[in-house]
C-alpha cells in the first residue's frame, strides 16, 4: 500500500482515514438526517466488506514494531493500552462535566431544537463527536492489533453489540442527553463480569451471546421505565 517502509506515515494515514470516516458518518446523520444507529451500522458493514476484500480474508502478520509496540508495551507491570484507556476515561469525564463543549453536547443530546435556539452550533458539535469517535475506534483497533501482533480479518467482529450493551448497562440514554463516561465504563466492567461468570459456569458460548441480547433488552426496559418516572 506504499507504507511498508514508513510505519509513521501508516499511523498518520490510519488516523486520518478514521477521522474521515467519522466525518462521513457525521454528514450522513447531521445533514442527510439518517438514523445514527442505522447509518453507522451500514458504514461498519461496508468497511468490513472492504477489509475482507483487501485482505482476501487472511490474517496480516509481520507488523512493524512501531505498530505493535503500543499494544504490547507495559509500565510497572501494567499494559500501556490499559493506561491509555484509563487516561482517556479521566480526560473525557472531566471534559464532559466541566468543559463548555462537553456541556453543549449534553444539551444537544437532550433537546436539539432547544440547543439550537440557545445558540449552540449543533452541526459542528455533532460532526466533531463523530470524528472523535472514529479516531478513538482507530486507536482501539491499533492497540488490539499490537497486542496480538497481527490483524485478523475478523478483528473487532461483533464488538458493536457488546459496546451497545455496555453503554446501555452504564446508564447511557438512547434518546441522548443522559449518561457519563464513567457510567459507560462501569457498564463494560459489569458486562465482562457477567460474561466471565457464565464462562466459569461452563455455559456454552452461544448462550452467552444470547445473554448479551437479553441484557440489552432488560437495560432498555429499565431505562424506559426510569425515563418515564422522571418525566412524570
Amino acid at each position: 500500500m506504499g507504507f511498508a517502509n514508513s510505519p509513521v506515515l501508516a499511523l498518520i494515514a490510519i488516523f486520518a482515514i478514521a477521522a474521515a470516516i467519522g466525518a462521513f458518518n457525521g454528514v450522513l446523520v447531521v445533514y442527510l438526517k439518517f438514523n445514527a444507529f442505522i447509518a453507522t451500522l451500514a458504514t461498519l458493514i461496508l468497511l468490513r466488506g472492504v477489509s475482507l476484500g483487501v485482505t482476501q480474508g487472511q490474517t496480516l502478520y509481520s507488523l512493524p514494531p512501531e505498530i505493535t509496540a503500543p499494544g504490547q508495551a507495559s509500565f510497572l507491570a501494567t499494559p500501556v493500552s490499559f493506561l491509555v484507556a484509563l487516561a482517556l476515561v479521566a480526560v473525557l469525564s472531566v471534559f464532559m462535566s466541566r468543559h463548555r463543549v462537553g456541556r453543549m453536547l449534553y444539551a444537544v443530546g437532550g433537546n436539539v431544537q432547544a440547543a439550537r435556539v440557545a445558540g449552540i452550533p449543533v452541526e459542528r458539535i455533532l460532526i466533531g463527536v463523530f470524528i472523535v469517535a472514529g479516531v478513538l475506534a482507530a486507536l482501539a483497533g491499533l492497540l488490539q492489533a499490537g497486542r496480538i501482533a497481527s490483524i485478523p480479518s475478523s478483528l473487532g467482529q461483533n464488538l458493536i453489540f457488546s459496546a451497545f450493551a455496555a453503554a446501555v448497562l452504564g446508564g447511557v440514554s438512547l434518546n441522548g442527553g443522559r449518561g457519563t463516561i464513567a457510567g459507560a465504563c462501569g457498564g463494560v466492567l459489569l458486562l465482562v463480569l457477567i460474561q466471565n461468570v457464565l464462562v466459569l459456569a461452563q455455559v456454552p458460548a452461544y448462550w452467552i451471546s444470547a445473554t448479551t441480547g437479553g441484557i440489552i433488552l432488560i437495560a432498555l426496559l429499565v431505562s424506559k421505565v426510569s425515563g418515564a418516572d422522571k418525566a412524570n
